[in-house]
């Protein structure tokens, strides 16, 4: 078996990525409550509401990651990478939870209207807020782009939630104040909830994917299994397995090699698989079972790459 490990400068981007992170989750919190005491509107509730849960999210994130990204040890020989995806899971969790209170505060506003305040104190703070998320997302972009982490990715659809809802509120405030209709502010924030909740799905099923070892995608699986058949010494391949953990791929399979071969022949085959693979996936780890080659032996019976 051998193992790739991220290199320092990724571990050093996922770190700045989680600490860049936070930051902004409190400084749009610090300004948010400001822009809804001044307002008392109900979508700067929701803006205000969405961010104080990132910051909860973001520490979630931030301590997750850090957990993760730590060498595997005696008690977790394979490291703490799902670490990332229960903190993902619990980033949905949250969301969902945000969307659900918003969508209660909307109705309550529907029921009992009440045309916001100040709107120019909202309006510049929810620009500024947009300017600020969207540095924040073309950063988190590159991470992910460079380390594959799924903390990173969970967070970063955080603030494009947070995105929309800054977006609609800066419109939503001139508008119901202009217009003499204050049903629309009650009406983005909704409007706002339902995209929240539908972004909690993604960001569940791709966590979940990570905590019950869910198989990688099938083009990673056959480019596996093509990168393996190159090999002019293997005669057969079967019963792959892979999962992830973090941006840690596990693989494992069974090769069928000449039965005439040494021991040592044998070895220098699988090495030379393994290099192979890792030059296409740095980050993994790999176990390969040699068999001889027209041993009949039981199969995955749901092996079907």
């Amino acid at each position: 078996m051998k193992r790739m490990k991220s290199g320092l400068s990724n571990n050093a981007l996922t770190r700045s990525a989680t600490f860049a992170s936070l930051s902004v989750a409190v400084t749009l919190v610090v300004a948010k409550v400001w822009a809804w005491m001044a307002t008392s509107s109900v979508s700067v509730l929701s803006s205000l509401v969405d961010s104080a849960l990132d910051v909860l999210a973001s520490a979630i994130t931030f301590f997750a990651v850090w957990y993760a990204l730590a060498p595997a040890d005696g008690e977790h020989r394979f490291g703490h990478g799902k670490a990332e995806g229960l903190a993902a899971f619990v980033q949905s969790l949250i969301i969902a939870g945000s969307g659900v209170f918003v969508c209660y505060e909307a109705l309550q506003r529907f029921i009992h209207p009440r045309p916001p305040q100040e709107i120019s104190v909202g309006v510049i703070v929810m620009l500024a807020s947009v300017l600020l998320t969207l540095a924040l997302l073309t950063y988190q972009r590159f991470v992910v782009r460079q380390t594959g982490s799924v903390a990173i990715a969970a967070d970063a659809m955080h603030y494009k939630t947070d995105l929309a809802v800054n977006l609609g509120v800066a419109v939503a405030l001139p508008v119901s104040a202009y217009t003499n209709l204050p049903i629309i502010d009650p009406l983005v924030g909704i409007i706002i909830a339902g995209y929240i909740l539908w972004g909690t799905w993604g960001i569940a099923r791709k966590s979940l994917a990570i905590l019950l070892d869910h198989e990688i995608g099938d083009k990673h699986r056959f480019k596996i299994r093509e990168i393996a058949e190159q090999h002019p010494a293997v005669r057969g391949f079967h019963d792959l397995r892979t999962r992830s953990s973090g941006s840690i791929f596990f693989i494992q399979f069974h090769l069928e090699l000449d039965p005439k071969l040494s021991l040592l022949g044998t070895h220098k085959i699988l090495d030379s698989v393994e290099e192979k693979i890792q030059a296409a996936y740095p980050n993994c780890e790999i176990i390969i079972h040699p068999d001889p080659d027209g041993l009949e032996e039981e199969r995955d019976s749901f092996d079907v790459i």
